[in-house]
């Protein structure tokens, strides 16, 4: 199977693994993801195998068709298309494998010997990506269907949190890969000084220099960051000994209700019925305010700029994951 590209749907394709082994328990699955997302396949017992690929791999046409032949020799019979891209049906068609199934679109359907009719109704990614194997609602098993850290990971990340002077602190993803879904710094700003709880920053190289900047100008001395610092192993890891998080609507959100922690997501541009994290210990706030959901990844309304994320109250996130939490003081005290 070709995996989405970005790190939140990869981890709303992980029900798709897990049905797809126990459909097929005696077969031999192997994900063919780009090198960023994964990690977030390792040590999968479903999966048998990982092919990733690096940016440079899939840069052009010339670079693309060497990737696909090289694919040649895993013999593949089915290559499932979890990315809706033209460049991944090209790569499996080049791949010569039996049956390459997905959804239509971008002009990809003659590399496909399977075309799945894209729903009528609007549904969760998730079962968008079961619907390749036929299944949808009511048969999505989250449980098995979750990141796996090595003990060794989970150690590690422990001994990080100790040398911070940390123990369970909350995490938090004020950033996403689209400025429209990133919260704003301000808001930001408001929301992390609402709390006593100890804060952790996380985000990736692009997010260091704003971490750094919301950390220093938080009154807060029980905040830091590490967005930037470690690869996105070790951040699953650290997010894994987190008691609650509060998420923009990015992969780190997905990735940390994944691992079992309590997630408040922060939607504004997305469109939380199609992308939001799946789970009973998550809880989505969504202002709905007349522009949302504009599903763009720059905001473009001059008169109020991000209102969607603006109009958020800063208590509110502390509110509602207080109740995942069992809390009553929305103050954290």
């Amino acid at each position: 199977m070709f995996c989405p590209n970005w790190v939140g749907d990869s981890v709303m394709a992980l029900p798709f693994l897990t049905a797809c082994k126990q459909e097929n328990p005696e077969s031999t699955l192997l994900v063919i993801c780009k090198s960023w997302v994964a990690p977030i396949f390792e040590n999968n017992p479903f999966v048998d195998g990982i092919v990733s690929f690096q940016k440079k791999d899939l840069n052009g046409y010339r670079s693309t068709h060497s990737s696909g032949q090289s694919l040649r020799a895993l013999d593949l019979d089915y290559f499932y298309l979890l990315s809706d891209s033209f460049r991944s049906a090209y790569l499996a068609n080049k791949s010569e494998s039996i049956q390459r199934i997905g959804y239509p679109g971008q002009g990809r359907s003659g590399f496909l010997t399977q075309i799945i009719p894209r729903p009528i109704r609007k549904i969760h990614r998730t079962e968008q990506y079961l619907g390749l194997l036929n299944r949808y609602s009511g048969e999505i098993n989250l449980e098995l269907s979750s990141i796996q850290l090595f003990d060794e990971e989970k150690s590690w990340a422990k001994d990080q949190l100790n040398q911070l002077g940390f123990l369970k602190p909350i995490a938090f993803f004020p950033f996403s890969v689209a400025s429209s879904r990133s919260i704003p710094q301000i808001k930001a700003l408001e929301i992390v000084e609402k709390t006593t709880e100890p804060i952790v920053v996380f985000g990736g190289k692009g997010d260091q220099e704003r971490a750094e900047i919301l950390v220093s100008a938080s009154p807060k001395k029980n905040i830091v960051t590490v967005a930037g610092h470690y690869n996105l192993r070790e951040s699953m890891a650290l997010i894994s000994e987190c008691k609650g998080a509060i998420a923009s609507d990015s992969g780190l959100g997905h990735i940390s209700l994944n691992l079992g922690v309590p997630t408040v997501s922060l939607f504004g541009a997305g469109d939380s019925d199609i992308t939001r994290p799946l789970g009973a210990i998550s809880r989505i706030i969504n202002e709905n305010v007349e522009c949302s959901p504009c599903l763009k990844n720059k905001c473009d309304n001059r008169d109020d700029p991000l209102l969607c994320l603006n109009e958020v109250r800063p208590d509110l996130p502390w509110e509602v994951l207080n109740e995942l939490l069992g809390k009553t003081n929305p103050n954290g005290g």
